[in-house]
Formats: structure tokens, sequence, C-alpha cells
């Protein structure tokens, strides 16, 4: 019998060892709490029922407070090592093992979903959008983030750490996808993106992607004057309209 071989296995092998060197109580933290409630900051999260597809390690609703949670979180991913990582960083969320390309068993549909760099890890992103259409409530929407590939300073440093240190950065067998691709496949599933932005700047510099290189020490501290300047860029960044061409992350939010 011919052994499925996983595709995204490098992608494992950096989040587990994400979490071996991640402190809860260290600066990476700090900024992965400061996204997520700037991921989550036009959203109505009260009363709603969330599901996380490919949450890694660090689940979306790190830096949430209790009251700002939704009724109910789920998160999933295709790995019990990541779950059981992740449970170790947030243990709120109700986890299960769900691998998007294949069926997702069970009728319940929800108001908000989530795939936080995770589109660009699926083989057809119109087949994945078409099956979360499914499960999604008439009025709910899906949350997407991605890699702009716009980002000149982010494809400079691409570029700078595959020429001088040949090191690449993404896990995903399939690349990255840009705006047009990903635009295309919501329009071939049938939904309309609702809102667009971009975030993330000195942030995802400065922690080495979330610890995964080494920069600077894990100080709270440090960090936390870090976020103050990554918030004043993107409030400038967002009303000059440059940010497109700046900002490491595109934001899609996506309804029916």
């Amino acid at each position: 019998m011919k052994k499925n071989y996983n595709l995204n296995i490098k992608t494992e092998n950096t989040l587990i060892f994400q979490k071996k060197i991640f402190l809860k109580n260290g600066g990476i933290a700090k900024c992965i709490e400061y996204e997520n409630r700037l991921f989550f900051n036009s959203v109505n999260l009260n009363g709603k029922d969330l599901i996380e597809f490919g949450c890694g390690v660090f689940p979306s609703c790190i830096g949430l407070n209790n009251e700002l949670m939704p009724k109910s979180y789920i998160a999933t991913d295709t790995s019990k090592k990541i779950l059981n990582a992740a449970k170790k960083n947030d243990n709120r969320p109700i986890y299960k093992i769900i691998d998007l390309e294949k069926k997702i068993v069970g009728k319940k549909k929800y108001d908000i979903i989530v795939l936080k760099g995770v589109l660009h890890h699926t083989k057809n992103p119109e087949k994945i959008l078409l099956k979360l259409k499914d499960i999604l409530r008439p009025n709910g929407i899906i949350i997407i983030s991605e890699p702009n590939l716009s980002s000149l300073i982010g494809n400079f440093l691409k570029w700078f750490l595959e020429f001088f240190f040949k090191k690449n950065l993404e896990d995903s067998p399939y690349g990255q996808y840009n705006f047009s691709k990903i635009s295309k496949s919501v329009k071939k599933a049938n939904l309309k993106i609702h809102r667009k932005w971009y975030t993330s700047l000195i942030l995802i510099i400065f922690t080495g992607d979330y610890g995964r290189v080494k920069f600077l020490p894990d100080s709270r501290l440090l960090f936390g004057i870090l976020i103050l300047f990554e918030n004043i860029f993107y409030k400038i960044f967002s009303f000059l309209k440059i940010d497109k061409f700046l900002n490491f992350k595109l934001n899609l939010i996506i309804k029916p």
C-alpha cells in the first residue's frame, strides 16, 4: 500500500521548532497578541461561532481577552503534534484535526471562518473556498491573511535571504499566491471581497518570522517599543495608501 506523504511536513517541523523556543511572556508573544487584536479589530466576535483552519501553534485568539472571544472557537490543523503545542499556548479553543484538502465532516455552519497564512498551503484555493462556503452561514464571513507579494521590502528580504544565506522562509510546496490568483479564486467560488487591508512591517522582520530566525533578544519591553513604531507606521502608510507596497501581509474579508 502506498503511504501518503505529507506535503506540508516542512511547515509542521517549522511550527514545532517555533513552539520549542517560544516564551509566553516574551516579546515575540507580545507581537503575536498585537497582530491578532489588529486582525480582528473590525470584526464583531460576540455571540458568533468561529472556526479557524490551519491554526498552527499560534491560534489567532492569542491576545484576545475573554470578553472578546466568540461564543465558540474551534481551532483546527492537520497534525496532533501541532494542536498539542497550540493548546499549551491557548487552551480556550476546542482543537480538532481537520485536513482542508479532504472532506469536512459534519453539518455545522459558522459565522466566521479564519484562514491565516493557510490558503497558499492548499493546491486549489478555489475548491477550498467552495468547500468553506458550504459551511458558512448566509451572513457569515471568511477572514483571510496571506503574504503580500506586492511588498517591495518583503520581496527584497526574500531575495536577500535566498541569495546570501540560501534560506527560504516559505515552507508551502505551492509557493505563495499573489492577489490576482486569490481574487480569481474568490470570484470562481462565487464569493466577494468585502474588505482588503495590509499589515505587518517591522515586527515580522525583528521577530525573525516569530522566532524562526534569531535576531533580537525576546524582550517584552523591547518589542513593546517596536509595537509603538509599528502602530505609527500602520496608520501613516494606510493614510497615504502606500501600505500595499510596504507591509508584509494581505488581509481580506470575504462574503457570499
